[in-house]
């Protein structure tokens, strides 16, 4: 099952459908619920969200990298496949139950949480689902459309229920219940699928191996957390320092950005890892050499885009949230050229430094910036408020993507070919993929 060309396409096209599911759905009800629920409610739900995060990236342990990395070499590998989904699936299991632990802890002794105990439960739903979303299965096996149609469909479906229930303000507690549920049932029926599709079968993994597997994987985990902490950690910050209308404001622009980065970021960066890392196997030369054709498509798109939200975002706002979200507005435009920064961090780590093994220099770049978001992210709270956390972000976004390039460079990888830039060779690039792409259609 070697990825060509028109599997690439159909990957990058499947989890654009998947990120389409995932944000845009949602925000075809959004100039309905925002106006109902309004920033204060708003900021609640996106509170809970925010810090039911850290416990999805707990469960996924960065899975959907190492797993995909150590499945993708060899995908028609039966027995390798099965003891890979049985190590991970047991593994996500035991730290499933770990985190309903500390979770139950959490809805006592973290103020925002137990104030809104209903809306907290009702969004770890979604860890259920993330012990059955086996995604990196999916992406190791370059076998993407179905699944992304059916979450397109489930996700359509819950979108109309989601405004068919939710009429008043006092409904705001039944958003994350219809997520956490619409979640966990798409999770469960794509599980059924995949394990009868790839004929898998469990097999009994030893606590010895599980504690094995974590800790070799551990440096990829660490690194996600740390990249937690200076994303998701802004939110639950901001949360702790300031009443919930301003976490409103915040995730009201950082909703949109979301949309963008995972429309247009994950698809792209998930579909090109294993295409990638095929290149890579076939040595350093030609996975260096693809990654700097790949980079000039991903700038000029992602910069395209980065320049429409900057210009477009008060419209936007408007039409999607109302009046009430106009104080977003001002962090819409200030964070509205990470898509290009991240797009550029993204190739940089997980295209090049995971597939090259370089683990440890992706997550000490990775916990410096979170070390370094939490520590401004304090003091830009108290003088900004809001307006503050956005800064904050943007200012870590660019420090990742800089310390990567410099690291390359000291390891004599050159990430960036200027000559790939010019405007005739992104057409030969861009020619040379369609026309792959059509010989194989």
């Amino acid at each position: 099952m070697n990825p060509g060309s028109k599997g690439l396409f159909k990957n990058i096209a499947s989890l654009g459908v998947v990120q389409i599911a995932n944000y845009v759905l949602p925000l075809i009800s959004i100039p309905v619920i925002s106006r109902i629920l309004g920033p204060d409610k708003l900021g609640v739900i996106n509170y809970a969200v925010a810090f039911v995060a850290y416990f999805n990236v707990f469960i996924g342990f960065g899975f959907d990298l190492t797993a995909t990395r150590r499945l993708s070499k060899d995908p028609g590998n039966h027995t390798l496949r099965v003891a890979i989904f049985n190590e991970v699936f047991f593994s996500q299991l035991f730290l499933f139950f770990i985190s309903i632990g500390l979770f139950i802890g959490c809805l006592y002794f973290v103020p925002p949480l137990a104030a809104e105990k209903k809306v907290a439960i009702f969004s770890f739903f979604v860890c259920i689902g993330t012990l059955f979303a086996q995604n990196w299965l999916f992406q190791a096996m370059h076998d993407l459309p179905k699944i992304a149609w059916m979450n397109f469909f489930c996700k359509l479906v819950f979108t109309i229920s989601l405004l068919f229930f939710i009429r008043k303000q006092e409904d705001y507690i039944l958003q994350p219940l219809l997520t956490g549920l619409m979640y966990i049932i798409i999770s469960l029926l794509c599980f059924i699928w995949a394990f009868n599709r790839y004929e898998l079968k469990f097999q009994g993994v030893s606590f010895h191996r599980m504690f094995e597997l974590l800790w070799d994987e551990k440096t990829v985990f660490f690194s996600l957390i740390a990249i937690s902490l200076y994303t998701t950690t802004n939110t639950v910050m901001l949360g702790l320092l300031e009443k919930p209308i301003q976490v409103g404001y915040y995730t009201a622009a950082q909703r949109l950005m979301s949309v963008v980065t995972s429309v247009i970021n994950i698809p792209l960066s998930q579909a090109f890892y294993p295409f990638i890392g095929l290149a890579f196997s076939s040595g350093i030369a030609k996975g260096i050499a693809t990654v700097q054709k790949v980079i000039p498509l991903i700038f000029f798109f992602t910069l395209c885009t980065s320049l429409f939200i900057f210009f477009m975002g008060p419209i936007v706002v408007h039409w999607f949230y109302g009046d009430k979200f106009t104080a977003s507005i001002p962090a819409l435009r200030i964070i509205s050229f990470i898509p290009v920064i991240v797009a550029f961090s993204n190739m940089f780590g997980m295209q090049i430094m995971l597939n090259l093994k370089l683990d440890k220099f992706y997550f000490r770049i990775s916990a410096g910036g979170a070390i370094i978001g939490l520590v401004l992210n304090y003091f830009m709270i108290r003088k900004m408020g809001y307006i503050g956390t956005a800064w904050n972000w943007l200012a870590v976004e660019i420090y990742i993507s800089i310390a990567m390039y410099c690291v390359l460079r000291y390891k004599g990888i050159n990430p960036i070919n200027i000559n790939e830039f010019r405007f005739s060779a992104i057409l030969t690039q861009l020619s040379n993929l369609t026309s792959k792409f059509r010989k194989k259609s």
